[in-house]
């Protein structure tokens, strides 16, 4: 916890499992600033000197204040420095001033968000997960004096601080995420017997501090801290593809691919078109590509039925006649989310001396990286066991997953470019052998052998 009190990020957090110690950080983090008070190893510019505006927010006030921050209050805060506590109907104090000068006030989420506007202060801690408009107006008073505030949560509710806070990755954002097992006062027995009560999703959250709405998450293996790298420098002897997934109502995705000498894969640039006709839908993908054309092209093979309703309208020869020639995609699942998985999965390379994994995603493809992050299992429920299992995708955040999954049921690999020499020597002969060559590398492309002239079919 200590590299969370040393973070100048004006914004932190802490999702933890059950007991890992994430409220007793949050709370010795507000004690410190409000009294003023710090230990020397505490950052010198991160201190605040004089009297500060602070708030807390928990979840309600039975359980979440009445439970967890006023005995927490009452056992670390010196109460010889308070001055005077303001209490609620209920009882609760919620609003404490010290003689330092001081002021902090106590919040929970089953009040009304206009309660938290109007406020101006200097720091905010947020006990369990807050909903978001509240977040947002206590924001809003921090913004006078630059405030900070941080989160101690375990994340069973209010997906989105997946999105806006645990998945980004800036100078004004810190994240750590701790395990039960780091509070070392818990015995494992202990642990163990809370364990064999929970579901397979519930542990995920309540042991090792993972988002519950995202313990579905179909591809698991997806790691930012791996998987994302810096534009790659795509050559134009790489091996190149390309898949799109049109849509009339929702945007349509396209994503490109490529393939190095070394196996390595790389998504190196998606397009995110809507309120396009497929003319100019075409335009912008040819645009995108500029000289680097791919070698394969795939579409949704429902994009390539004639719909008689409409005079035997056809996507892929539509878009044909615009230049981009695809091959109908192969769809099914099950092949394409195991290779997925497989190039996901670290391995040794001789090349790097590591383990790298095969399939990595150029940070500049933010709507792939989204949906590998939020692309879950229809299965998943937290009372499960009262419906029929589903197994199969959400159809949800699944665009770029989906020409993801035509492009490895192609079984993407690296061709030598055409010229040069693709053989290899092969031997003939019963008793004298003599060398000949055989051609190993692939058949010129579909669009060279079947539809290199664009409108006549």
């Amino acid at each position: 916890m200590k590299e969370f009190h040393e973070s100048g990020a004006t914004t932190r957090a802490v999702f933890g499992g059950n007991r890992s110690g994430k409220t007793t950080g949050g709370g010795i983090e507000f004690i410190m600033h409000i009294t003023g008070i710090y230990p020397k190893w505490y950052p010198k510019e991160l201190r605040y000197t004089g009297a500060i505006k602070g708030r807390i927010g928990a979840e309600d006030f039975t359980k979440g204040v009445g439970e967890v921050i006023i005995p927490f209050l009452e056992e670390w805060l010196d109460m010889s420095l308070v001055a005077k506590k303001q209490r609620n109907p209920m009882g609760v104090p919620v609003k404490w001033i010290l003689k330092n000068g001081s002021v902090f006030d106590i919040l929970t989420y089953e009040q009304k968000t206009e309660v938290f506007e109007g406020w101006k202060g200097h720091i905010a801690w947020f006990d369990e997960p807050p909903p978001r408009d509240k977040y947002v107006a206590t924001m809003r008073g921090l913004v006078d004096f630059h405030g900070r505030n941080w989160l101690t949560l375990t994340p069973l509710t209010e997906p989105w601080i997946y999105d806006e806070i645990y998945t980004r990755q800036d100078k004004n954002t810190f994240v750590v995420t701790t395990d039960i097992r780091d509070n070392n006062t818990l015995s494992e027995t202990a642990i163990q017997e809370f364990e064999s009560k929970l579901s397979e999703e519930e542990k995920e959250a309540r042991l090792h501090g993972r988002f519950l709405h995202l313990s579905g998450l179909i591809y698991k293996e997806f790691d930012a801290n791996i998987h994302i790298c810096e534009p790659p420098r795509v050559q134009n002897s790489w091996t190149r593809y390309f898949a799109v997934d049109p849509h009339e109502r929702t945007p349509t995705a396209c994503l490109w691919l490529a393939v190095d000498p070394h196996d390595n894969h790389y998504i190196y640039d998606e397009l995110w078109l809507s309120g396009m006709d497929l003319e100019h839908m075409a335009h912008a993908i040819h645009a995108q590509e500029s000289s680097l054309i791919p070698r394969i092209r795939l579409i949704d093979p429902h994009m390539d039925k004639e719909n008689d309703l409409v005079g035997g309208f056809n996507v892929r020869k539509e878009l044909m006649k615009h230049g981009i020639y695809c091959e109908r995609g192969n769809s099914d699942p099950i092949l394409g989310k195991s290779r997925i998985k497989h190039a996901l999965k670290p391995q040794y390379s001789a090349v790097y001396k590591t383990e790298i994994p095969k399939l990595r995603v150029s940070r500049r493809c933010q709507r792939t990286i989204y949906e590998f992050q939020h692309y879950i299992w229809d299965e998943y429920r937290q009372r499960k066991d009262e419906f029929d299992p589903k197994p199969k995708p959400k159809k949800k955040n699944d665009h770029f997953m989906d020409c993801l999954r035509y492009l490895y049921n192609y079984d993407p690999r690296y061709f030598p470019p055409e010229g040069e020499d693709e053989s290899e020597p092969v031997w003939e002969g019963e008793y004298t052998k003599y060398p000949t060559k055989e051609t190993t590398g692939p058949t010129r492309s579909y669009q060279d052998l079947i539809e290199k002239r664009g409108g006549n079919f």
